[in-house]
């Protein structure tokens, strides 16, 4: 949204592109902080999606968090009965 804005030239633009920079940097550190320290996860898949995250950004994380995640806590959830 900050790029459009930008690109209209509307006032703030840059703020809002400032502030969509650092939200997508920090939630895509928290994704691979949480696939590193998961122990749930082998090395080569931990090496697979932090390379994914890094190369592929949001997408890889939004990828993550949405369906890979939901396997792991399964996999959880099934061991503890």
């Amino acid at each position: 949204m900050g790029a459009f804005y930008n690109i209209l030239h509307i006032e703030y633009a840059y703020l809002i592109l400032i502030i969509g920079l650092i939200a997508s940097m920090v939630f895509l550190i928290i994704a691979i902080y949480e696939v590193r320290i998961s122990k749930r996860i082998n090395e080569i898949e931990k090496i697979m999606w932090t390379i994914g995250i890094l190369f592929m950004g949001t997408l890889a994380s939004i990828f993550y968090m949405l369906n890979r995640r939901k396997r792991i806590i399964a996999k959880q959830h099934y061991k503890i009965k």
